[in-house]
């Protein structure tokens, strides 16, 4: 057995309209994902990066170019579409497998009244998408299951949201990882994952996930703005032990 089959790589980065210039992809490409989660990812760029499996979802279907939701699958994944529920925009549900092991992934890219349509438009307080979108999805986050994504909110921004939340997946055995990997309490961030154009910094990215996942993690690193190439989110990379992944197949 290779250290490939021994370690799951999940890459989270917002890479900020599209992943075009050949500095950008050879920083994407230095993660060695083994699944990326690419939020505001072009359609176009998909091909780009080379992936053996994707899925890419937008919403905003009046412009010729838009930016959407990309899922990139690498060294053996396949990732197969789960029933969704098109008016959750953008929540992708998705089963990733590889040999023996299979997993439950939802990515994420929600970003406020952009992505708030159809009945959820305008929609506030307990009614909103992402309460909604997590409880419709409970059912089938059984473990092992990771939800990925730039949620736009988070300890540092929209708290009591980002504790609702947290909250709904904690009653099923979801946690988010980072909080769990670095020993710090949910309201409590250390690491940014976003920079503003005044240089506001919040944590809106991340990673929750059931027990296998927080169990077996070997790391989760949030890169340095300073490295950070085109993009005013900092990418997550989650590593994760899969030795002992027979037993979730």
């Amino acid at each position: 057995m290779n250290d490939n089959t021994r370690r799951l790589r999940i890459l989270l980065w917002n890479c900020c309209n599209g992943i075009s210039q050949k500095a950008q992809i050879d920083y994407f490409e230095a993660f060695k994902p083994d699944i990326a989660v690419i939020p505001e990812l072009k359609q176009g760029n998909v091909a780009t990066l080379k992936p053996e499996s994707s899925v890419w979802i937008t919403n905003n279907h009046s412009n010729p170019s838009p930016k959407g939701l990309g899922v990139l699958a690498y060294n053996g994944y396949q990732l197969t579409e789960l029933p969704r529920d098109d008016e959750m925009e953008i929540f992708i549900p998705l089963k990733a497998s590889r040999a023996d092991f299979t997993f439950t992934l939802l990515a994420v890219w929600t970003f406020y009244s952009a992505c708030k349509q159809g009945r959820f438009k305008d929609v506030k307080g307990k009614h909103c998408l992402e309460f909604c979108a997590m409880k419709h999805y409970l059912p089938i986050l059984s473990d092992p299951t990771l939800i990925v994504g730039d949620w736009n909110l988070g300890p540092t921004f929209a708290k009591g949201d980002f504790l609702e939340i947290l909250r709904i997946l904690g009653e099923n055995g979801i946690k988010s990882l980072y909080h769990e990997h670095y020993g710090l309490h949910p309201e409590i961030s250390a690491n940014p994952t976003f920079r503003s154009t005044r240089n506001s910094l919040h944590h809106l990215d991340h990673m929750f996930g059931s027990k296998y996942f927080y169990e077996n993690m070997n790391g989760l690193q949030i890169d340095s703005f300073e490295n950070v190439i085109l993009s005013d989110h900092a990418p997550l990379l989650l590593e994760i032990n899969t030795q002992s992944i027979a037993s979730c197949a």
